[in-house]
């Protein structure tokens, strides 16, 4: 925190129209200070140079750094809960060519917000517990949430045998699935493709099907 620190006060008033733009503006410009620089690198300087606003403006809306990261990791959250409103397996059958198209939209999603991800997978890793763990954890808990259900119901349908713990199942096939956009397109040099993603999602698709389709045999 530096000498302009924020007035609590100032930070409660309801925002103006000109407000909110600003607001807007900071946290498009922390996105790209955040992933080109990470976590730890960024200074709220480098915020506000790509914002192209004074250290004055920053503090009528934000803290300190640390503020303005939760805020987009709590917008992010927003905007994959409304993606991914829809259950995996809607039709609650074991099908390879659903899982597919499933896994290349998880790839796609997570391109499209691969830096943001990848700051918060590292602000997570702090080692005191934080409000980033907490907001990294609801996306997490989310996605391993949806793929439990979905067994469930494929269970109840007989598509698959009783799983004696079913919540175990989903957190290993998704641990697998987030690990490797996190690898693979988290920590890309550059945007993987469209031929990429589409790679990584039939194959992910694929290990899912045959982890699940075997169980029935």
């Amino acid at each position: 925190m530096t000498q302009e620190a924020a007035d609590p006060a100032r930070l409660d008033l309801p925002p103006t129209r000109k407000g909110k733009a600003t607001r807007e503006k900071l946290l498009a410009a922390a996105s790209v200070a955040f992933g080109q620089r990470g976590y730890g690198a960024v200074r709220i300087a480098d915020i506000v140079a790509e914002a192209g606003i004074s250290h004055g403006l920053f503090y009528r809306h934000f803290q300190d750094k640390d503020a303005i990261l939760l805020a987009l990791l709590e917008q992010l959250n927003d905007n994959l809960r409304r993606t991914s409103s829809r259950a995996l397996g809607e039709n609650d059958a074991l099908s390879l060519d659903r899982l597919e198209i499933r896994n290349i939209q998880f790839f796609t999603d997570y391109r499209r917000n691969r830096l943001l991800l990848r700051v918060a997978r590292e602000a997570a890793a702090q080692q005191d517990p934080s409000s980033f763990r907490r907001v990294w954890l609801q996306m997490r808990d989310r996605f391993v949430e949806r793929a439990e259900r979905w067994i469930e119901r494929l269970v109840e349908a007989g598509e698959v045998p009783p799983i004696a713990d079913i919540p175990m199942v989903a957190e290993g096939l998704c641990s697998l699935t987030e690990q490797l956009a996190y690898v693979q397109v988290g920590l890309a040099q550059n945007d993987p493709d469209d031929a990429f993603i589409e790679r990584l999602g039939k194959s992910c698709g694929l290990i899912w099907y045959r982890t699940l389709s075997g169980l029935a045999k």
